[in-house]
């Protein structure tokens, strides 16, 4: 079902951008990488912590690895969470040396931002630009399968109960999440 829904997904993002091939813009075109092999869990923010791969996760790194120009920003792939916090090995990736900053810069001036209000052990950093402020975060509670996803773009933050069903909003056009307020 994932599978299918990122398919989908990648299909609606890559119709956006049409048949236009202006080599100025053809390394922001959409495209996936192959899948990576990971391991049974996800890296989080906090170094070192890491959490079970959910099976939803488990067939979104199956389908792809890395996706430019996706629904908010760039899906990372396995290996960028892996390396992401690694200081040499993201000194030497300027994307992933920017998605950094973009996600640090999100924290420390964003109050109300995932990594603001949640422990780095909870968070996991799933997506990224690395030349605007959206992302998304999964977002691990307890005593769920899966975790929530926290997406930031123009239209703010929206919270999805699961990668699913970001996925069939992002589809149906649907960004009734970003109108739902949350905070008292």
């Amino acid at each position: 079902m994932i599978d299918q829904l990122i398919e989908a997904a990648f299909a609606k993002t890559a119709a956006l951008w049409g048949d236009d091939l202006d080599p100025a813009t053809a390394a922001m075109r959409p495209r996936l990488s192959p899948p990576e092999s990971f391991g049974p869990d996800i890296p989080t923010l906090a170094p070192g912590v890491h959490r079970p791969c959910s099976p939803m996760l488990k067939a979104r790194f199956e389908t792809c690895g890395r996706w430019i120009t996706a629904t908010h920003g760039h899906w990372l792939s396995a290996a960028d969470l892996r390396t992401l916090w690694s200081e040499a090995e993201t000194a030497a990736d300027p994307f992933l040396a920017a998605v950094q900053d973009s996600q640090v810069a999100g924290m420390e001036n964003w109050p109300n931002e995932a990594s603001s209000l949640f422990r780095p052990d909870r968070l996991t950093l799933f997506a990224a630009s690395d030349y605007t402020y959206e992302k998304v975060y999964m977002l691990w509670l307890d005593f769920e399968d899966e975790p929530e996803v926290w997406a930031y773009d123009a239209n703010g933050e929206s919270r999805y109960k699961d990668l699913k069903t970001y996925l069939q909003a992002y589809l149906a056009d649907d960004i009734r999440a970003a109108e739902i307020g949350w905070r008292a």
